[in-house]
């Protein structure tokens, strides 16, 4: 079956995969560059704002509770958009858009700009995009974290373990690739700091016109044929 033929494009792994890419390249590109701040991850803020709020840190308190509002608020605008009765199949690209357009702004901002005007929109913007995309293969993922989709993939190999089932090989590989994902995006996103600083994130844009592209060509294919 060609890639088009899908029922759900959405939920094909290479698309998966590329957002989780992105994901962790830029909770890496906040944390560096933007006030030791993760945009998704906000357990991680949660421990940076207890230590903050000891610290009597007023920027950093305020930094962390607008990111993680901004985080709920982009939850909540992308379950308004899935209830809403007249919307396309195209409604995902949406906020793969607002997420384009936000870091290309971001990336002009400099340093001597207060973090609390940064990271929250990609706060918002990651939120969007986790929703949005929330399915690898009929399952359940995350493209801005890594704690679930590794606990995924080791109950998958223990299974597989007790049982035997093939299946369950190739969900923990799945997992596992995700996890790869993320982990590479980091990285990448911490070399290309060393020379591209603050405009490290215009190389996110670059990603979600590759993965968006792919997508909307798909969904394209698929009316077409």
């Amino acid at each position: 079956m060609k890639r088009y033929q899908s029922f759900k494009l959405f939920q094909l792994k290479e698309i998966a995969i590329g957002l989780t890419f992105i994901g962790g390249f830029i909770d890496a590109y906040t944390y560096v560059q933007r006030g030791r701040v993760l945009a998704a991850g906000q357990t991680g803020n949660i421990v940076f704002l207890s230590v903050d709020i000891a610290r009597q840190n007023l920027p950093g308190i305020m930094t962390k509770i607008f990111t993680m509002l901004f985080f709920v608020l982009g939850i909540i605008t992308v379950e308004i958009m899935k209830h809403k009765n007249n919307r396309s199949h195209y409604w995902r690209l949406t906020s793969l858009i607002v997420e384009f357009v936000v870091c290309v702004i971001v990336g002009f901002m400099p340093k001597t700009i207060s973090n609390i005007y940064i990271v929250p929109p990609l706060a918002f913007v990651m939120a969007m995009q986790n929703v949005a995309f929330s399915q690898i293969e009929g399952m359940g993922y995350n493209n801005v974290f890594s704690t679930g989709n590794l606990k995924k993939a080791v109950i998958s190999f223990v299974e597989y373990f007790y049982h035997g089932r093939k299946s369950d090989v190739t969900t923990a590989v799945i997992y596992f690739e995700l996890v790869l994902g993320f982990a590479l995006g980091a990285v990448s996103s911490a070399l290309l700091q060393k020379w591209l600083f603050v405009r490290t994130i215009w190389i996110v844009p670059v990603l979600l016109l590759i993965v968006g592209g792919y997508y909307t060509y798909l969904l394209y294919l698929r009316d077409k044929y």
